[in-house]
């Protein structure tokens, strides 16, 4: 029959309101943003360890997986700095991820 894919719906289940307070929150988070590559799947960012971002972006990250559960979002310590990896399966997907965050990716840039 069918396969075993990830059938979670590419879709944000935020109003356009709240939509507007998330991307300004990733937004602020973003100012201690140092880099941004595209990675299979999707994107990973560097950020430093200020005060803070580390609880910012752990923050940031709960609520996505509430309103976006097709994207996966992996946060590590790395090489001094905080690496934040957001990636979704398949090509709808990853292209998804980059649109989603190419206002932060912008930032970064």
């Amino acid at each position: 029959m069918g396969d075993m894919q990830d059938t979670t719906p590419i879709a944000c289940t935020l109003t356009a309101a709240d939509l507007i307070d998330r991307r300004a929150a990733w937004l602020k988070v973003g100012a201690y943003a140092t880099g941004v590559a595209e990675i299979n799947g999707g994107l990973a960012y560097r950020f430093r360890p200020v005060t803070g971002v580390r609880e910012s972006l752990e923050a940031l990250v709960r609520l996505e997986a509430e309103c976006c559960a097709w994207m996966h979002f992996t946060l590590v310590p790395s090489n001094g700095q905080l690496s934040l990896s957001v990636t979704a399966a398949g090509d709808d997907g990853e292209r998804g991820v980059r649109e989603s965050f190419a206002p932060l990716s912008a930032l970064v840039r």
